[in-house]
This record gives structure tokens, sequence and C-alpha cells, in this order.
């Protein structure tokens, strides 16, 4: 009988470590995915349309919950951000790098309250849906300025969004000649 109970306890414990390292598989396979991939072509130097100083970053994860590994991606920190036309950049203090999302990856940006770390309080956030390396990830922004600013992000962001960005269909809209008598009805 003892020897039926040793058995199954060891068949369990073979299971749950099968199961661990199963799942640290695909996470890894997961990672390398999203972060071997490589960034387009961006220029930091572009004219700035945002330019936040001391912006708290809370974090970026998977879009099911997962968190990220990579502890500059992973951990919240301060820096200073800014928003050209081709990308967010966000330069970590104290040597911590630079993270980048370019706005072809963004696939949403929404402004939602919810609890920071850094600041131990609830806090208006910009919240990047992204995808990398075929995963979609989720960020978290906080910007002096409050509302107006994390709005004026969110609208630079709206506008050159995605790959099909507005401002290139409203630009072709209003480059084209109008034609008389195609307007309203007077």
């Amino acid at each position: 009988m003892r020897a039926w109970l040793a058995a199954g306890a060891l068949a369990a414990i073979l299971a749950a470590v099968l199961l661990v390292l199963f799942r640290a598989r695909r996470l890894r396979a997961r990672h390398q995915t999203v972060f071997a991939t490589e960034l387009p072509p961006l220029d930091p130097q572009r004219e700035r349309l945002v330019d936040a100083p001391r912006a708290l970053y809370h974090g970026t994860r998977f879009a099911d919950g997962t968190a990220v590994l990579p502890p500059r991606w992973h951990h919240p920190a301060v820096g200073d951000l800014w928003c050209t036309d081709q990308a967010i950049f966000l330069e970590l203090e104290a040597g911590g790098g630079r993270l980048v999302w370019p706005l072809a990856w963004i696939e949403d940006a929404s402004i939602v309250r919810a609890h920071a770390a850094l600041a131990n309080k609830p806090l208006p956030m910009l919240r990047l849906r992204f995808r990398r390396g075929g995963e979609t990830l989720v960020s978290d922004l906080s910007l002096r300025g409050g509302m107006a600013t994390l709005e004026r992000l969110r609208r630079e962001v709206h506008l050159r969004q995605g790959t099909h960005s507005a401002l290139a269909a409203l630009g072709e809209l209003l480059t084209k000649e109008p034609v008389p008598g195609s307007g309203p009805p007077r």
C-alpha cells in the first residue's frame, strides 16, 4: 500500500515539474519572439510633438496579464518622455536605457485611472496597447500636467497609430482640389 502511495506521489510531483518546465519554455519562447523583433528605423531627434520630462512609467505586460521579464520593461520607473511623428520615446533615469513604442505598432491608446506603485495612489494613465513580434502588449504611462497632457499625447498617437494612420488619410483628402458644385445645396 505504501509503495502505491509513494509511486502516486512521485507521479504527481513529476507531472507538476513537467508542467512547470512546459510553461517556462512557452514563456521563454514568447519573450524571445517579442524582444528579438527589430525596431524599424526611428529618429529620436525629429520634431517633438509632445515633450514630458519626469514621466512615470508603470510597466508593460502581455495583454493576457502575464508579466514581461526584462527588468527595464517590467519595473516602474521615472524618465523623460517625448513623442515624434514616428514613435514614443522614454529615456529612463539613472542610465536605465531607452524604451520605444513605434506609432505604427500601436493598436490603441486610452486614458484610464489606476493605482500607480511609484506614487502610491491612483493616477490618470495613458494605456498603450501595441503589437510586437506578433504578441499584444500593454504599457501604462503617467505624465506631469495630468489629463491635459495625457489627452494631447493620446490625440497624437491616434492621428498616427497603426499602418493606416488617420493623418495620412486626412492629408490625401486635404490635398485634393475641390470640385465646384459638389458641396451641399444652398
